[in-house]
């Protein structure tokens, strides 16, 4: 990529490509911007963290791999043989009448301890233990029975992990431990099944074990319950008798208090005692009223003499009427006889018995009365007493039924008791003569036919996969830690400046011979090309004729800037501009080598005052319009000199006489000589390898420089590496060059 950039007014042109495309660039700006380069990474920068750091991501993937493939041909070959079985809560239920049927219902397995409790003995020592008896998995180690084992001597002790020289050292416990390394029951979720797997060198042999293991837990189980089963009629036949005579004592102590109390039974209401209570009561209240009336009767009658029962009695007013009767007949006769007539007196006499009939009927009536009113008060005393009686007898009847019936729910107790455990024992019996087991098979152990480790395809492709990864972060770690600049673009988004030119990486027989002008003696080259582009752009840029001081210059030595210097010069004069180029790098002066001039007399004698500017500058013969100042002398104080005044003067006539001064500087960090030269020329160039850039000296460079002149033009990168596309590009342009070469001189 070259870049042309045209300074007007700030306005600038940047050809890119050999497109030209309208941009502003900072140059000669007031102050210098450092952008900070950190930024959110894209797909273009991570592929070209990843192109930077191929070898840091491919030798972790490449050692990774070898890891794999090691560990795959140590690892010993294995087999796995698997079955599932299916574990309900409950065997088969034995009901009243003695039908056998599947417990109803669903439970989580993943949450009930039955299940989980039956999974964990799948794991238990003592299962282990019957399979190693069974198979015999300890004769194995012995050389003279490994023929006649399920599995190999060899592959059993790579399974459980057995060494024939500890043999002796083995017990019970580590044999279960070693037995149960190959071993892995996995509850399947959701449902009833769990999944026994046996990992073992020899494929028969893990489906020996499988099915092994499940035919003695389906066994154990099974024992399990017949002892259970016994323990249980044993617990309930004692439970029965000590039932039995407790139902037989209390029926006794029944018995003997009903004989004592006089009692046959009693209803459970007690009816007929409670209608005897009522009928009592009722009679009671009806005796209570009666009394009272005779009572009331009787006392008005002594108190009154008479009542309205006397008044309306038939023959008291009969004879009530009599009298009146004859005391009329008494009176009337009166008016006309005298009383001792006869017939007054017999009237008298009449009257005399009808009062006293009168009398006695009243004392009659009144004596009736007080009768009435005795017998009543004697009939509510005799009904009160038999109320009281019965009440008292009612009492005594409750107390002795209290007791009665405490009594006969005891019996009713016990007798309930007894029958229901004679009848749970008619099951167990009938329960224990089953013997159901609640495990299923529900896929039987098969022999398998693949080998189940190592597999190399999944360990290369893990060994791989993980040294990628392992790579990556090696890769961008290093990224991060790495301060130099990848690319022009970081270098421009790091100091706001433009890169005006790419000098492609040289071959080193070219660097040796003619590096120093490559634009002279290969003009063809992409080099060449490069720093043309690069005078291009600098002399767009600088506009003016009288602002034409170039200070060619580096942030550390090595960088190529006596280079850049000299083919820049050279490049300006193939474009027919008068170009002075001052050797200024007093320290380590080179550029009289690269141009072949002799450095007898140069820029420090000028500057001690020995000799003027005509005399030390001197015209470069084989190339038109370029002259040279050389550095002279080597001198202690560099920096003195580079100060006077006569190093202003050099520049400022330069200026006026030729189209560009070219100034070749030292680096700028560890030396003052560029600091001072930079503000002595009107712009200034920064040299930098492309794959060598550190982002702190960048910095640091340019803050010094911002310090003294901020006239830092941009950068130029050397030793760039060229696209493909160009590369091919300028290898056709050369061929067809030197052919029309060779026909021009034919």
């Amino acid at each position: 990529m070259s870049v042309l950039v045209k300074q007007n007014n700030h306005s600038m042109l940047q050809q890119i490509d050999g497109n030209l495309i309208p941009t502003m660039v900072p140059v000669n700006t007031p102050t210098l911007s450092i952008a900070s380069p950190n930024k959110e990474l894209t797909l273009h920068d991570i592929i070209g963290i990843m192109k930077r750091r191929k070898w840091s991501i491919l030798l972790p993937m490449l050692l990774t791999l070898l890891l794999a493939i090691l560990y795959t041909l140590s690892t010993p070959s294995t087999y796995r043989a698997n079955a599932l079985i299916q574990i309900e809560k409950e065997g088969a239920e034995i009901v009243t009448s003695g039908r056998l049927q599947r417990p109803a219902g669903a439970f989580d397995a993943d949450k009930d301890p039955y299940f989980r409790t039956s999974y964990e003995m799948l794991k238990s020592r003592v299962l282990s233990a019957k399979v190693i008896e069974e198979l015999q998995l300890k004769e194995v180690l012995s050389p003279s029975n490994a023929k006649s084992s399920l599995l190999s001597a060899s592959g059993l002790k790579e399974s459980l992990g057995f060494d024939a020289k500890a043999k002796k050292n083995v017990g019970a416990t580590d044999y279960n431990e070693l037995f149960q390394r190959g071993l892995l029951i996995q509850p399947i979720a959701g449902t009833h099944l769990v999944e026994i797997v046996y990992e073992a060198p020899s494929a028969e042999g893990a489906k020996e074990v499988v099915t092994s293991l499940i035919n003695n837990y389906i066994k154990i189980q099974i024992e399990s319950k017949s002892e259970t089963g016994q323990y249980a009629k044993d617990f309930l036949t004692k439970q029965l008798t000590e039932s039995r005579e407790r139902l037989r004592t209390s029926e006794e102590a029944l018995v003997k208090y009903a004989n004592e109390k006089g009692i046959l039974g009693f209803d459970d209401k007690q009816t007929r005692h409670v209608k005897n209570l009522e009928m009592l009561d009722a009679a009671l209240v009806l005796a209570e009223t009666k009394r009272i009336e005779a009572e009331s009767l009787y006392t008005q009658m002594k108190r009154v003499g008479s009542v309205s029962t006397v008044l309306t009695n038939p023959v008291i007013t009969s004879l009530k009427g009599t009298l009146v009767r004859l005391e009329g007949d008494y009176q009337e006769m009166l008016k006309t006889f005298k009383p001792n007539y006869p017939d007054m007196k017999r009237l008298q006499q009449q009257i005399g018995n009808a009062r006293s009939k009168l009398s006695q009927e009243m004392v009659n009536i009144k004596r009736s009365m007080e009768a009435d009113y005795l017998a009543s008060k004697s009939q509510e005393a005799r009904i009160r007493s038999e109320l009281t009686s019965f009440k008292q007898k009612m009492h005594n009847l409750q107390d002795s039924s209290l007791d009665y019936n405490t009594l006969k729910r005891e019996v009713e107790t016990n007798g309930k008791l007894f029958n229901s455990l004679l009848q749970r024992l008619e099951e167990v019996n009938v329960a224990s003569a089953v013997n159901t087991s609640s495990i299923t098979i529900a896929e039987p152990a098969v022999t398998p036919f693949k080998r189940y480790r190592p597999k190399p395809k999944l360990n290369m492709a893990l060994g791989l996969f993980s040294g990628l990864l392992l790579g990556l972060g090696l890769a961008f770690l290093r990224e991060a830690l790495d301060q130099k600049i990848k690319t022009s673009d970081d270098l421009q988004r790091l100091s706001g400046l433009p890169v005006l030119g790419r000098i492609p990486r040289l071959p080193r027989s070219v660097i040796k011979k003619q590096a120093g002008l490559i634009t002279v003696k290969d003009p063809q080259s992409p080099a060449a090309e490069a720093f043309r582009v690069l005078s291009t752009n600098i002399h767009f840029m600088s506009g003016k004729k009288d602002d034409s001081v170039l200070l060619i210059t580096s942030a550390k030595a090595e960088e190529g800037k006596s280079t850049t210097a000299a083919n820049l010069a050279c490049a300006y004069a193939q474009m027919g501009m008068k170009v002075l180029l001052v050797d200024a790098d007093i320290r380590n002066s080179s550029i009289h080598t690269k141009l072949g001039l002799h450095n007898g007399r140069g820029l420090t004698n000028y500057l001690k005052g020995e000799i003027d500017l005509v005399g030390i500058t001197k015209p470069v013969k084989s190339i038109s319009g370029l002259y040279v100042i050389t550095a002279g002398d080597y001198v202690n104080n560099p920096v003195t000199l580079l100060s006077h005044e006569r190093m202003s003067y050099l520049t400022s006539q330069g200026a006026k006489i030729f189209d560009c001064v070219i100034i070749d500087a030292p680096p700028v960090l560890g030396f003052a000589d560029s600091l001072i030269l930079s503000s002595l020329a009107t712009s200034t160039l920064l040299v930098a390898q492309e794959d060598k850039i550190d982002s702190s000296r960048i910095k640091t460079t340019l803050e010094q420089l911002a310090r003294v002149n901020n006239n830092v033009a941009g950068f130029l990168l050397v030793n760039a590496k060229n696209p493909a596309s160009e590369t091919k590009y300028y290898s056709k342009y050369q061929k067809y060059t030197k052919r029309q070469a060779r026909l021009a001189t034919s």
